[in-house]
């Protein structure tokens, strides 16, 4: 089964969707992007002393995380394919986001993690002047930078999973960061309970809103077990989503991947692992229920304290490229 990636395609459908991007309602989203922020705070940004950086916000999209790392300091570069998410990044430069609401909080965990990601970086840059990003349409198979450019990459957003040739990506992603330089990248994961939640949707007619035939469900299961899968994933209201062509990527793929562009993995972390007992398609709404939203509050804590990584709907992987 042959799904297009391309470059035209998914820029329609981020320039349809980018009036509504930034307002994040559900609560597979915000779950999403407050794990995704911490992170880059946590595990990236904490770990960084007073020297300057240039940063790369690859499919930086609104520029969520492009003001997150332009608080601490760093010189930050976005770019995207898609011109209306781009016009909407540099809308924010003249009224720059608070690091600790890069979006409306519509549920308390997002309340949780934006005090915890303006404390850590109040604690670790309280010196720091912060910097305005600078924003440009340009696609990463072709990206207009020099070689070694960059101290650090960021690709979030499942940038890597809409895009066909993900290897010539991860090549310029390597071309353009410096050796010893640092990444944080987000992929949509092959390994997940959405794979029983898709099949089982494909035998009760679809009242989970996957809308895949058997054959379609079968196809993420049936193949080599470390390769990508393609499929076609409908995004919003069960009544009316938008479907995305996606890649789903097995770890053990994507570090081989990277390693091919000397880019080494040194930490991995998942998101929606336990939370995905509920099918991303339910979760993925404006308008959860209140039993959901209850139940998700409970799988979430859980989820975060977890002493190790359970397969999950996203793969984070961070580390550096090879001296």
């Amino acid at each position: 089964m042959k799904i297009s990636l391309s470059d035209d395609r998914v820029r329609y459908i981020f320039d349809k969707m980018g009036p509504r991007y930034d307002n994040i309602r559900d609560l597979w989203y915000s779950w999403l992007f407050s794990r995704i922020h911490f992170f880059i705070a946590k595990e990236v940004l904490c770990h960084w002393d007073a020297k300057p950086r240039r940063v790369l916000d690859a499919g930086c999209g609104t520029g969520l995380q492009s003001f997150l790392y332009a608080a601490s300091g760093a010189e930050v570069h976005g770019v995207d394919i898609s011109a209306g998410l781009i016009a909407i990044a540099e809308n924010k430069i003249e009224d720059p986001p608070d690091v600790a609401n890069l979006f409306e909080s519509h549920f308390p965990f997002v309340n949780t993690y934006n005090q915890r990601i303006g404390s850590l970086c109040r604690a670790w840059f309280a010196n720091a002047i912060p910097r305005l990003p600078t924003f440009s349409l340009q696609s990463l198979l072709d990206l207009k930078f020099s070689d070694g450019d960059f101290d650090h990459v960021n690709c979030c957003g499942s940038v890597l999973s809409f895009i066909q040739d993900h290897e010539m990506a991860i090549a310029e992603i390597s071309r353009v960061l410096k050796p010893g330089g640092t990444f944080l990248l987000e992929v949509d994961a092959r390994y997940n309970l959405d794979l029983f939640w898709g099949l089982l949707d494909s035998m009760i007619g679809g009242k989970l809103g996957f809308e895949m035939s058997v054959k379609e469900a079968l196809h993420p299961i049936l193949i080599p077990w470390s390769d990508a899968a393609c499929v076609e994933y409908p995004l919003g209201e069960v009544d009316d989503p938008v479907y995305m062509p996606i890649k789903l990527y097995t770890r053990s793929g994507l570090a081989r991947d990277l390693a091919r562009a000397d880019l080494v993995v040194d930490r991995w972390k998942s998101i929606h692992s336990v939370t995905n007992l509920f099918p991303s398609t339910v979760l993925d709404s404006n308008k959860p229920s209140r039993f959901v939203e209850k139940a998700f509050t409970f799988l979430s804590a859980i989820e975060e304290y977890v002493p190790f990584n359970l397969p999950g709907c996203s793969l984070v992987a961070i580390g550096r490229k090879r001296s």
